[in-house]
Protein backbone atom coordinates (compact mmCIF):
# COMPACT_ATOMS: atom_id res chain seq x y z
CA UNK A 1 0.00 0.00 0.00
CA UNK A 2 1.25 3.37 -0.98
CA UNK A 3 2.31 5.88 1.87
CA UNK A 4 -0.60 8.58 0.82
CA UNK A 5 -3.30 5.82 1.42
CA UNK A 6 -2.07 4.90 4.57
CA UNK A 7 -1.76 8.42 5.57
CA UNK A 8 -5.60 9.04 4.11
CA UNK A 9 -6.94 6.05 6.73
CA UNK A 10 -5.09 7.75 9.09
CA UNK A 11 -6.80 11.43 7.74
CA UNK A 12 -9.89 9.53 7.95
CA UNK A 13 -10.14 8.71 11.30
CA UNK A 14 -7.99 11.81 12.59
CA UNK A 15 -8.79 15.02 10.19
CA UNK A 16 -6.02 17.52 10.65
CA UNK A 17 -8.95 20.24 10.34
CA UNK A 18 -9.56 19.07 14.02
CA UNK A 19 -5.85 19.76 15.46
CA UNK A 20 -5.89 22.86 17.67
CA UNK A 21 -3.89 26.61 15.96
CA UNK A 22 -0.62 26.08 17.90
CA UNK A 23 -0.03 22.16 16.85
CA UNK A 24 1.22 20.54 14.45
CA UNK A 25 0.21 17.27 13.18
CA UNK A 26 0.29 15.97 9.87
CA UNK A 27 3.32 14.86 7.63
CA UNK A 28 6.55 15.27 9.40
CA UNK A 29 9.06 14.02 6.89
CA UNK A 30 8.86 12.02 3.70
CA UNK A 31 7.50 13.13 0.14
CA UNK A 32 4.52 14.63 0.59
CA UNK A 33 2.55 13.11 -2.80
CA UNK A 34 3.30 9.52 -0.50
CA UNK A 35 3.87 7.87 -4.09
CA UNK A 36 6.62 5.21 -1.97
CA UNK A 37 5.32 1.85 -0.97
CA UNK A 38 4.79 1.64 2.30
CA UNK A 39 6.85 -1.52 4.04
CA UNK A 40 5.37 -1.04 7.71
CA UNK A 41 4.94 1.00 10.13
CA UNK A 42 6.56 1.65 13.70
CA UNK A 43 3.73 2.92 16.11
CA UNK A 44 4.97 5.21 19.31
CA UNK A 45 3.79 8.27 21.10
CA UNK A 46 7.75 10.22 21.07
CA UNK A 47 9.75 9.84 17.79
CA UNK A 48 13.21 9.58 19.24
CA UNK A 49 16.86 8.45 17.51
CA UNK A 50 16.17 4.65 18.64
CA UNK A 51 12.62 4.57 17.51
CA UNK A 52 14.28 5.31 13.72
CA UNK A 53 16.70 3.02 14.01
CA UNK A 54 13.88 0.20 15.91
CA UNK A 55 11.94 1.45 12.12
CA UNK A 56 15.32 0.17 10.03
CA UNK A 57 15.85 -2.76 11.93
CA UNK A 58 12.62 -3.95 11.01
CA UNK A 59 12.14 -3.12 7.56
CA UNK A 60 9.67 -0.20 7.72
CA UNK A 61 9.76 3.27 6.05
CA UNK A 62 6.92 5.07 8.49
CA UNK A 63 6.86 6.16 11.91
CA UNK A 64 3.02 7.06 13.19
CA UNK A 65 3.57 9.42 16.36
CA UNK A 66 0.98 10.40 18.76
CA UNK A 67 3.21 13.79 19.46
CA UNK A 68 4.90 15.51 16.75
CA UNK A 69 8.80 15.43 16.09
CA UNK A 70 8.88 18.89 14.98
CA UNK A 71 6.52 20.95 16.38
CA UNK A 72 8.45 24.76 15.53
CA UNK A 73 10.53 25.39 12.63
CA UNK A 74 13.91 23.82 12.87
CA UNK A 75 16.41 26.60 11.94
CA UNK A 76 19.51 24.25 11.00
CA UNK A 77 20.11 20.45 11.15
CA UNK A 78 23.28 20.03 12.60
CA UNK A 79 22.53 17.17 15.26
CA UNK A 80 22.21 19.57 17.93
CA UNK A 81 19.03 18.37 19.33
CA UNK A 82 17.47 15.14 19.85
CA UNK A 83 15.17 16.16 17.61
CA UNK A 84 17.48 17.59 14.87
CA UNK A 85 19.37 13.99 15.33
CA UNK A 86 16.07 12.03 15.14
CA UNK A 87 15.16 13.44 12.23
CA UNK A 88 18.28 13.75 10.31
CA UNK A 89 18.13 9.99 11.15
CA UNK A 90 14.83 9.36 9.49
CA UNK A 91 16.00 11.41 6.52
CA UNK A 92 19.26 9.48 5.59
CA UNK A 93 17.00 6.12 6.51
CA UNK A 94 14.20 7.12 4.05
CA UNK A 95 11.83 6.91 6.94
CA UNK A 96 8.49 9.08 6.57
CA UNK A 97 7.01 10.29 10.06
CA UNK A 98 3.92 11.12 10.28
CA UNK A 99 2.26 12.10 13.44
CA UNK A 100 -1.66 12.50 14.58
CA UNK A 101 -1.43 14.72 17.75
CA UNK A 102 -4.48 17.03 18.89
CA UNK A 103 -6.01 15.45 16.06
CA UNK A 104 -6.44 12.34 17.55
CA UNK A 105 -7.24 13.91 20.67
CA UNK A 106 -10.56 15.32 19.43
CA UNK A 107 -11.92 12.79 16.71
CA UNK A 108 -14.83 10.49 17.33
CA UNK A 109 -13.13 7.11 19.01
CA UNK A 110 -9.50 9.63 19.97
CA UNK A 111 -7.85 9.01 23.30
CA UNK A 112 -10.33 10.59 25.46
CA UNK A 113 -12.66 8.17 24.00
CA UNK A 114 -9.88 5.39 24.21
CA UNK A 115 -9.60 6.67 28.18
CA UNK A 116 -13.07 5.91 28.94
CA UNK A 117 -13.16 2.32 27.33
CA UNK A 118 -9.78 1.50 29.48
CA UNK A 119 -12.40 2.03 32.51
CA UNK A 120 -15.41 0.70 31.45
CA UNK A 121 -17.31 4.18 31.28
CA UNK A 122 -19.45 5.19 29.02
CA UNK A 123 -19.24 8.14 26.67
CA UNK A 124 -21.71 11.27 26.53
CA UNK A 125 -20.26 14.01 25.49
CA UNK A 126 -16.91 16.12 25.06
CA UNK A 127 -15.30 18.43 27.70
CA UNK A 128 -14.65 21.69 25.04
CA UNK A 129 -16.48 21.05 21.89
CA UNK A 130 -14.43 21.59 18.70
CA UNK A 131 -15.40 24.24 16.33
CA UNK A 132 -16.14 22.35 13.59
CA UNK A 133 -18.49 22.26 10.67
CA UNK A 134 -21.46 20.31 10.96
CA UNK A 135 -23.90 19.15 8.12
CA UNK A 136 -27.18 17.53 8.47
CA UNK A 137 -27.59 14.18 6.01
CA UNK A 138 -30.59 13.56 4.75
CA UNK A 139 -31.03 10.29 2.80
CA UNK A 140 -34.36 9.78 1.18
CA UNK A 141 -34.15 6.12 -0.07
CA UNK A 142 -36.75 2.86 -0.72
CA UNK A 143 -38.32 1.93 2.99
CA UNK A 144 -36.89 -1.32 2.37
CA UNK A 145 -33.21 -0.58 2.82
CA UNK A 146 -33.65 2.27 5.19
CA UNK A 147 -32.46 0.23 8.16
CA UNK A 148 -29.25 -0.29 5.92
CA UNK A 149 -28.33 3.00 5.58
CA UNK A 150 -28.98 3.71 9.26
CA UNK A 151 -27.03 1.08 10.02
CA UNK A 152 -23.94 2.30 7.88
CA UNK A 153 -24.35 5.78 9.24
CA UNK A 154 -23.92 4.43 12.53
CA UNK A 155 -20.77 2.37 11.71
CA UNK A 156 -19.31 5.76 10.07
CA UNK A 157 -19.68 7.15 13.40
CA UNK A 158 -22.55 8.92 13.58
CA UNK A 159 -24.24 7.52 15.87
CA UNK A 160 -21.49 7.58 18.40
CA UNK A 161 -22.80 10.36 20.84
CA UNK A 162 -25.42 12.52 21.81
CA UNK A 163 -25.72 16.22 19.27
CA UNK A 164 -26.74 19.50 20.32
CA UNK A 165 -29.50 19.87 17.47
CA UNK A 166 -31.05 16.34 17.21
CA UNK A 167 -33.60 16.17 15.06
CA UNK A 168 -37.06 14.42 16.92
CA UNK A 169 -36.85 10.77 16.50
CA UNK A 170 -39.79 8.95 14.94
CA UNK A 171 -37.66 5.96 14.88
CA UNK A 172 -35.13 4.29 17.54
CA UNK A 173 -34.70 5.85 20.28
CA UNK A 174 -32.00 4.28 22.60
CA UNK A 175 -28.64 6.24 23.20
CA UNK A 176 -26.36 4.88 20.40
CA UNK A 177 -29.06 6.02 17.88
CA UNK A 178 -29.30 9.67 19.33
CA UNK A 179 -28.01 11.16 16.30
CA UNK A 180 -29.91 9.11 14.02
CA UNK A 181 -33.67 9.48 13.36
CA UNK A 182 -35.32 8.11 10.16
CA UNK A 183 -39.51 8.65 9.14
CA UNK A 184 -41.64 7.57 6.70
CA UNK A 185 -42.46 9.97 3.95
CA UNK A 186 -46.26 9.89 3.29
CA UNK A 187 -47.71 10.27 -0.44
CA UNK A 188 -44.50 10.36 -1.76
CA UNK A 189 -43.16 7.12 -3.75
CA UNK A 190 -40.13 6.03 -5.93
CA UNK A 191 -41.87 5.12 -8.95
CA UNK A 192 -40.25 2.86 -12.03
CA UNK A 193 -42.17 0.77 -15.02
CA UNK A 194 -41.94 -2.39 -14.64
CA UNK A 195 -42.46 -5.71 -17.27
CA UNK A 196 -45.54 -7.09 -16.33
CA UNK A 197 -45.56 -10.71 -18.03
CA UNK A 198 -49.74 -10.32 -18.86
CA UNK A 199 -50.22 -6.40 -18.82
CA UNK A 200 -46.78 -5.38 -20.53
CA UNK A 201 -46.11 -2.81 -18.37
CA UNK A 202 -46.91 -1.71 -15.38
CA UNK A 203 -45.99 1.21 -12.44
CA UNK A 204 -44.69 -0.05 -8.80
CA UNK A 205 -44.21 2.50 -6.37
CA UNK A 206 -41.51 1.65 -3.90
CA UNK A 207 -42.66 3.95 -0.69
CA UNK A 208 -39.52 5.91 1.21
CA UNK A 209 -38.45 6.71 3.99
CA UNK A 210 -36.33 9.38 5.35
CA UNK A 211 -33.11 8.68 7.10
CA UNK A 212 -31.53 11.41 8.53
CA UNK A 213 -28.06 12.33 11.20
CA UNK A 214 -25.67 15.16 11.89
CA UNK A 215 -22.36 14.63 11.29
CA UNK A 216 -19.14 16.04 10.64
CA UNK A 217 -18.93 18.45 6.91
CA UNK A 218 -15.36 15.91 6.92
CA UNK A 219 -17.11 12.38 6.79
CA UNK A 220 -19.95 13.60 4.40
CA UNK A 221 -18.01 11.97 1.61
CA UNK A 222 -17.30 9.33 2.74
CA UNK A 223 -20.56 8.57 4.29
CA UNK A 224 -22.34 9.24 0.93
CA UNK A 225 -19.97 7.01 -1.30
CA UNK A 226 -20.84 3.93 1.64
CA UNK A 227 -24.83 4.76 1.47
CA UNK A 228 -24.77 3.94 -2.55
CA UNK A 229 -22.90 0.85 -2.01
CA UNK A 230 -25.96 -0.44 0.03
CA UNK A 231 -27.97 -3.15 -2.02
CA UNK A 232 -31.21 -1.50 -3.07
CA UNK A 233 -30.09 2.12 -2.54
CA UNK A 234 -29.11 3.03 -6.25
CA UNK A 235 -31.81 5.26 -6.27
CA UNK A 236 -31.08 7.08 -3.22
CA UNK A 237 -31.61 11.00 -2.72
CA UNK A 238 -29.14 12.57 -0.59
CA UNK A 239 -29.91 16.29 0.58
CA UNK A 240 -27.15 17.88 2.78
CA UNK A 241 -27.19 21.26 4.83
CA UNK A 242 -25.31 23.36 6.99
CA UNK A 243 -26.23 23.05 10.85
CA UNK A 244 -25.28 24.95 13.91
CA UNK A 245 -24.54 24.77 17.04
CA UNK A 246 -22.12 22.89 19.30
CA UNK A 247 -21.10 19.34 17.77
CA UNK A 248 -20.71 17.26 21.39
CA UNK A 249 -19.06 14.29 19.78
CA UNK A 250 -16.05 16.32 19.04
CA UNK A 251 -13.38 18.52 20.71
CA UNK A 252 -10.87 18.21 23.80
CA UNK A 253 -11.74 15.14 26.73
CA UNK A 254 -14.96 13.69 27.47
CA UNK A 255 -17.40 12.70 29.61
CA UNK A 256 -18.69 9.67 30.43
CA UNK A 257 -20.56 7.84 33.32
CA UNK A 258 -21.12 4.59 34.86
CA UNK A 259 -24.47 2.53 34.58
CA UNK A 260 -23.67 1.64 38.32
CA UNK A 261 -21.38 4.06 40.68
CA UNK A 262 -18.32 2.48 42.34
CA UNK A 263 -16.14 3.67 45.52
CA UNK A 264 -12.93 6.00 44.51
CA UNK A 265 -10.98 3.79 46.34
CA UNK A 266 -12.32 0.60 43.90
CA UNK A 267 -11.99 3.69 41.05
CA UNK A 268 -8.48 4.14 41.63
CA UNK A 269 -7.15 0.56 41.71
CA UNK A 270 -8.91 0.33 38.37
CA UNK A 271 -7.06 3.65 36.96
CA UNK A 272 -3.88 1.25 38.40
CA UNK A 273 -4.80 -1.44 36.61
CA UNK A 274 -6.16 -0.01 33.33
CA UNK A 275 -3.02 2.00 32.57
CA UNK A 276 0.01 0.36 34.40
CA UNK A 277 0.32 2.77 36.76
CA UNK A 278 2.82 2.21 39.94
CA UNK A 279 1.62 6.09 41.25
CA UNK A 280 -1.37 8.27 41.51
CA UNK A 281 -1.00 11.88 41.93
CA UNK A 282 -4.75 12.86 43.75
CA UNK A 283 -6.59 15.45 45.26
CA UNK A 284 -7.97 16.48 48.74
CA UNK A 285 -10.98 15.78 47.38
CA UNK A 286 -10.43 12.14 46.75
CA UNK A 287 -12.09 9.65 49.55
CA UNK A 288 -12.11 6.02 49.58
CA UNK A 289 -15.44 5.87 50.18
CA UNK A 290 -17.20 8.06 48.06
CA UNK A 291 -18.76 7.24 45.35
CA UNK A 292 -18.03 7.81 41.51
CA UNK A 293 -20.51 7.72 38.47
CA UNK A 294 -19.61 10.62 36.05
CA UNK A 295 -16.17 10.65 35.14
CA UNK A 296 -14.35 13.51 32.34
CA UNK A 297 -11.20 12.08 31.01
CA UNK A 298 -8.73 14.13 28.69
CA UNK A 299 -5.34 12.51 27.40
CA UNK A 300 -1.95 14.83 28.23
CA UNK A 301 -1.69 18.01 29.70
CA UNK A 302 -6.07 18.71 30.76
CA UNK A 303 -6.01 20.78 33.67
CA UNK A 304 -7.23 23.82 31.98
CA UNK A 305 -10.31 21.66 31.85
CA UNK A 306 -10.69 21.21 35.46
CA UNK A 307 -13.58 24.10 36.00
CA UNK A 308 -15.30 22.42 32.97
CA UNK A 309 -15.60 18.67 34.70
CA UNK A 310 -16.72 19.75 37.88
CA UNK A 311 -19.17 22.19 36.13
CA UNK A 312 -20.38 19.11 34.51
CA UNK A 313 -21.63 16.74 37.46
CA UNK A 314 -18.02 14.58 36.94
CA UNK A 315 -17.18 12.92 40.26
CA UNK A 316 -13.79 12.58 39.15
CA UNK A 317 -11.80 13.95 36.71
CA UNK A 318 -8.68 11.41 35.17
CA UNK A 319 -5.88 13.44 32.92
CA UNK A 320 -2.21 14.65 33.30
CA UNK A 321 0.14 17.33 34.10
CA UNK A 322 -2.09 18.88 36.58
CA UNK A 323 -0.18 21.96 38.36
CA UNK A 324 0.36 22.45 42.01
CA UNK A 325 -1.86 25.40 42.53
CA UNK A 326 -4.84 23.55 40.30
CA UNK A 327 -4.48 21.13 43.32
CA UNK A 328 -4.45 23.57 45.50
CA UNK A 329 -7.84 25.37 44.23
CA UNK A 330 -9.72 22.18 43.85
CA UNK A 331 -9.23 20.89 47.61
CA UNK A 332 -13.16 19.73 47.68
CA UNK A 333 -15.83 18.47 45.49
CA UNK A 334 -14.87 16.37 42.39
CA UNK A 335 -11.59 14.31 42.78
CA UNK A 336 -8.42 14.74 40.40
CA UNK A 337 -6.73 12.11 38.92
CA UNK A 338 -3.58 12.57 37.09
CA UNK A 339 -2.24 9.41 35.94
CA UNK A 340 1.30 10.66 33.75
CA UNK A 341 1.12 12.36 30.47
CA UNK A 342 2.86 9.07 28.88
CA UNK A 343 0.50 6.90 30.66
CA UNK A 344 -2.60 8.17 29.74
CA UNK A 345 -1.47 8.78 25.66
CA UNK A 346 -0.47 5.54 25.33
CA UNK A 347 -3.51 4.14 24.03
CA UNK A 348 -2.99 5.97 21.04
CA UNK A 349 -0.88 3.46 19.56
CA UNK A 350 -3.73 1.13 20.17
CA UNK A 351 -5.93 3.76 18.15
CA UNK A 352 -3.25 3.88 15.35
CA UNK A 353 -3.18 -0.17 15.21
CA UNK A 354 -6.92 -0.48 14.89
CA UNK A 355 -6.87 2.07 11.78
CA UNK A 356 -3.92 0.45 10.04
CA UNK A 357 -4.65 -3.03 10.72
CA UNK A 358 -4.79 -5.65 7.87
CA UNK A 359 -3.47 -2.67 5.65
CA UNK A 360 0.12 -2.67 6.50
CA UNK A 361 2.45 -4.41 8.83
CA UNK A 362 2.53 -2.33 12.48
CA UNK A 363 4.62 -2.70 15.00
CA UNK A 364 4.51 -0.95 18.19
CA UNK A 365 7.44 0.35 19.39
CA UNK A 366 9.52 -1.70 21.68
CA UNK A 367 12.35 1.02 21.64
CA UNK A 368 10.35 3.95 23.40
CA UNK A 369 10.61 4.75 26.93
CA UNK A 370 8.73 6.86 29.27
CA UNK A 371 11.20 9.84 29.87
CA UNK A 372 9.57 10.10 33.39
CA UNK A 373 10.54 8.20 35.83
CA UNK A 374 9.01 7.74 39.46
CA UNK A 375 10.75 6.56 42.72
CA UNK A 376 8.38 4.75 44.81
Amino acid sequence: MKLSYVIAALEEFAPRTLQEAWDNSGLQIGLPDGSDECTGAILCVDVTEDTVAEAVERGCNLIVSHHPLIFKGLKALTGATPVQRAAMAAIRAGVAIYSAHTSLDSTVGGVSYAMAALMGARVNGVLSAADVKMIRLSVICPRTVAEDVRMVLLDGGAGAAPCAGNIESEGPTDAADSRITYSDIEGETLDAVQPDPIAGLSISHTPLTRVEAIVPAWRVAALSSAIASVPGAEDVRIETTPVGGANATVGLGVMAEYDSPVTMASFADRLKQAFKLSVIRTSLAYEPDATVRRVAFCGGAGGEFIGVAASAGADAYVTADVRYHDFCDNRSGMAIFDIGHFESEACSMAIFASILDGKIPIYISQSQKNPVKYII
